[in-house]
């Protein structure tokens, strides 16, 4: 879906309220009805973006990227014995897109596992209506902000779960990913898991192939279906872009696209010359740093790129160099943008998987902290009271509900928690730090069970969750430029062949990537496979920091969060005036900077233009 498209599911029942089918009768929105002949998918979209098929009272569409004939859907819709029968057609198409289904008067819903491909659903004069953006429901029922989801966007380092998907809007509730959420003919609503990780139980040498194959494939697949225009490529200098770009370019003519660093002692600039230099059919797209915006330029009127308003930005403190990106990559013809976005969060493994592999393999963990500890620099005692807590997901997040406003822990201490510590910045006002503290509170209270067994298993996850979130808001901003990012390792068959390995072999403090770099032996060069270094744009943040202090000094005199009694000005001016050590103060401060500047859009957003007065479309089947 591009930025501009955006659609809305109804149920198969004759009680829609007047203002959904004013949603319905817009000129120029597009309609494909349940075999009821009712509206069931209502919207804007380029064609080929949903795809529909039937057979008798089922029909089955998918809406993004999913390279599958027509022939398959039509064999899928037909084998269906009601909604509950997608659960195996879900498990196996491979791509990232909604999954859509109208069968017997019941309608099925769901996104990836992953978020990029999300849900959420509202009520609408009693009837539950969903919908692929938040902000599409709460234009359509008249929704108001939600200033305590507001309020939890300024905790840092991010939002935990289960409360990183939460709307901030009123009313409108997002469908966890994993969910998928079952409409009934009376308005009501349900939801349902339909996808948990798969248990790890392959060795390395067992789980490399599967990944070699599903990589390859997401990869392959989206150039393959790439029909008309250039296909470009991140290429960083490391392990995982340098995968994507190396499997793209033995299909394709490929752009590589390498993003300035200011650090001199930073080698991803070489690494990345290197490879664009061999790669056959390759062309280098080098932007350098002189030309290109700096970390927090362009913030004065508001996120840049930021053309439909639908959450707070997750690309801000970098929003105009993505800008600039994309520009730069539309205007030497790349309509497909392939990211190595994803492949720290299947390929690495967090701190909190030495917690749960000293309980399932102490011997291995003892290797492991070891490793660990010498990298990271933790002192003994703090490594191992970290490993001795035993809190649960519930009592953790109790826990920290107290510990909002204590002092941020070293960055030397080992971080082996359900979350990492969770604090509200200096300048949050008592006020915003009691509605987070009621949050977690009341989080803790539902007993929400973890997204997998122990807390390494679960981390995984949840950062998958965020990397989805975050590629969903990069999409729209390159969709607005007439470009269609993609994350292969975000797909769902590529999450399931890395889970599938056990976390200790999957990654290890010994060795770099090792499934990756396993799996990709004889399609990529050894050399890459195993690089160790990392470049750091530690010094771009400074960089952009000086030079940009005067507009953000403005933003916050006056600010929209203090004027919704959210933040303090004066403290945020304090700390942006303060001379900082290392990166991490700045940091912090980025949550609270993407929502300002996502409410000063919000604010200036102009009225929507008139829509072309030509009639409504009603698609039947097939592509529309």
């Amino acid at each position: 879906m591009s930025v501009g498209e955006t659609f809305i599911v109804l149920p198969d029942g004759d009680a829609l309220p007047a203002a959904v089918r004013a949603w319905c009768a817009r000129p120029g929105v597009q309609v494909i009805p349940h075999a009821s002949g009712r509206p069931w998918l209502v919207g804007d979209w380029a064609p080929g973006a949903v795809r529909v098929t039937g057979d008798g009272r089922t029909r089955v569409a998918v809406a993004g990227f999913c390279p599958v004939t027509a022939d398959r859907l039509r064999r899928a819709a037909r084998r269906t014995r009601g909604i509950a029968g997608l659960d195996r057609v879900a498990a196996q198409l491979p791509g990232s897109a909604h999954l859509l289904a109208s069968a017997d008067g019941r309608v099925r819903v769901q996104g990836t596992a992953s978020g990029v491909r999300a849900v959420f659903h509202t009520r609408v004069g009693g009837v539950t209506v969903a919908a692929d953006r938040p902000d599409t429901l709460a234009r359509l029922a008249g929704a108001d902000l939600d200033e305590r989801a507001l309020a939890l966007r300024l905790l840092t380092p991010a939002v935990p779960y289960p409360l990183h998907e939460r709307p901030v809007w009123r009313g409108v509730h997002a469908v966890p990913p994993g969910c998928c959420l079952l409409l009934e003919p009376d308005g009501t609503a349900r939801t349902v898991t339909w996808w948990t990780p798969p248990r790890p139980v392959l060795s390395l040498a067992e789980g490399a192939p599967a990944a070699r194959e599903a990589v390859a494939e997401a990869v392959g697949a989206r150039v393959a279906a790439q029909a008309e225009g250039a296909v470009s490529a991140d290429l960083s200098g490391g392990m995982d872009s340098g995968v994507v770009a190396h499997l793209a370019a033995a299909r394709t003519t490929l752009t590589t696209l390498h993003i300035p660093q200011l650090d001199p002692a930073g080698d991803d600039a070489p690494w990345a010359a290197r490879i664009a230099g061999r790669l056959p059919a390759a062309g280098p797209l080098r932007l350098e740093y002189a030309t290109t915006p700096t970390m927090f330029a362009g913030l004065a009127q508001g996120a840049p790129g930021l053309t439909l308003p639908a959450e707070p930005p997750y690309w801000v403190r970098a929003g105009a160099r993505f800008a600039e990106i994309t520009r730069r990559v539309a205007a030497h013809g790349s309509r497909l943008h392939l990211s190595g976005h994803g492949g720290d969060e299947l390929f690495h493994t967090p701190p909190p998987h030495l917690h749960s592999l000293a309980r399932s393999r102490p011997w291995a963990a003892a290797r492991c902290v070891s490793g660990r500890r010498a990298l990271a620099h933790w002192p003994l005692g703090a490594t191992w009271r970290a490993l001795a807590d035993s809190r649960d997901l519930p009592s953790w997040l109790a826990r920290s509900a107290v510990q909002l406003k204590a002092a941020p822990p070293s960055q030397f201490h080992p971080q082996l928690g359900w979350t990492p510590a969770l604090r509200m910045p200096l300048w949050t006002t008592p006020a915003a730090v009691q509605t987070v503290r009621d949050l977690l509170v009341e989080a803790a209270r539902e007993r929400p069970e973890p997204l997998a067994p122990g807390r390494g298993p679960h981390t995984v996850v949840n950062n998958i969750r965020f990397a989805g979130s975050m590629i969903r808001y990069a999409e729209r901003l390159m969709a607005a430029e007439g470009v269609r990012l993609a994350a292969p390792y975000l797909d769902d068959r590529v999450i399931e062949a890395a889970l599938a390995v056990r976390a200790h072999e999957r990654g290890t403090p010994r060795r770099y990537k090792p499934l990756l770099a396993e799996a990709m032996r004889g399609l990529v060069p050894d050399d890459i496979l195993g690089r160790r270094t990392k470049g750091d744009y530690s010094e771009d943040t400074f960089d952009g920091l000086r030079r940009h202090r005067a507009t953000l000094l403005e933003l916050f005199d006056g600010s929209e969060l203090a004027r919704l009694g959210l933040i303090d000005d004066r403290a945020v001016r304090a700390t942006l005036r303060t001379t900082h050590s290392t990166v991490l103060p700045i940091l912090a401060l980025e949550p609270t900077l993407a929502c300002e500047v996502w409410l000063r859009s919000l604010r200036g957003a102009a009225a929507p233009a008139a829509t072309p007065a030509t009639p409504a479309t009603v698609v039947t089947g097939g592509a529309p």
